[in-house]
C-alpha cells in the first residue's frame, strides 16, 4: 500500500512539474520576433559596455604596471644612493676616529715635563693628567727608573704616563 502511494504521488509531481515546465515553455515561444530582437539587442549592448569596461580596465592596469615600473626604478636609484652613503659614512666615522684618538693624545698627553714646584700629587690632580691627586702612585710606578724617592722630584725629569 505505501509503495503505491509512493507511486501515486510521484506520478502527480511528476504532472505538476511538467505541466508548470510546459506552461513556461508556451509562454516563452508567445514571444514575437520583434520581442526577440529586442532582447538580443539589449543582450548585445550590454556586451558591448562589458567590453569597452574590459578594455578601460585593462588599460588602467597597464598604466599601473608603468608606474610600479617607474617607481621599482626609483627605488633601486635610492637604494644605490643610500648604499654611496653609507660608505661616505663609514669613512667619516673612520676619519672622526682618527681625529678623536688624535684629540685625546694631544690633550692626554703620554709624557709630562716637571716644572719648578711640581710633586707627584699636583701633577696628578691636573685635569690632563689624572685629575684626580689620589693617583700620583701611577705615575710613581710607571717612572720608579727615574724616581728614586717619590717627595723628591726635579724641574725638566720627563715622566711616561700610563692612561687607563
Amino acid at each position: 500500500m505505501k509503495s503505491l502511494r509512493a507511486i501515486l504521488s510521484a506520478t502527480v509531481l511528476g504532472v505538476l512539474v511538467l505541466g508548470t515546465a510546459s506552461q513556461t515553455f508556451a509562454q516563452q515561444e508567445k514571444m514575437t520576433l520583434e520581442e526577440w530582437q529586442a532582447a538580443l539587442d539589449a543582450c548585445n549592448q550590454r556586451e558591448a559596455a562589458a567590453s569597452a569596461r574590459i578594455s578601460d580596465l585593462e588599460g588602467q592596469i597597464a598604466d599601473v604596471r608603468r608606474q610600479i615600473s617607474d617607481l621599482d626604478s626609483q627605488v633601486s636609484q635610492v637604494r644605490s644612493e643610500i648604499s654611496g652613503l653609507n660608505q661616505q659614512v663609514s669613512s667619516t666615522q673612520g676619519d672622526l676616529t682618527s681625529a678623536k684618538d688624535e684629540l685625546e693624545r694631544v690633550r692626554f698627553p703620554d709624557s709630562y715635563t716637571v716644572i719648578k714646584g711640581d710633586c707627584l700629587w699636583n701633577i696628578a690632580k691636573k685635569d690632563y693628567i689624572y685629575n684626580d691627586p689620589f693617583k700620583w702612585p701611577r705615575i710613581y710606578e710607571a717612572n720608579k727608573d727615574k724616581i728614586k724617592d717619590p717627595d723628591l722630584i726635579y724641574p725638566k725629569q720627563v715622566f711616561t704616563i700610563i692612561r687607563p
